[in-house]
């Protein structure tokens, strides 16, 4: 890996990057390859703001589980 590549992998874990630009910079990644070479580095996934997070995900949820909704 390149250190260009790492410092792509890097800004995506830290949320700065989009998964599709970060695999089109490792050369077309699988999003298999991509959580390998994040375990590999030592790396975590990128996460949501906290900020948001939980309005985020109800209307997810809402989306996603039409029937359950509260």
């Amino acid at each position: 890996m390149t250190e260009t590549e790492r410092l792509a992998l890097r800004a995506y874990s830290r949320g700065e990057m989009t998964a599709i630009e970060l695999r089109r910079r490792l050369g077309g990644a699988s999003y298999g390859d991509v959580l390998r070479l994040l375990s590999d580095e030592g790396l975590p996934l990128p996460r949501a703001p906290e900020a948001g997070r939980e309005a985020q995900l109800t209307r997810a949820r809402a989306w996603m589980f039409p029937k359950h909704v509260a």
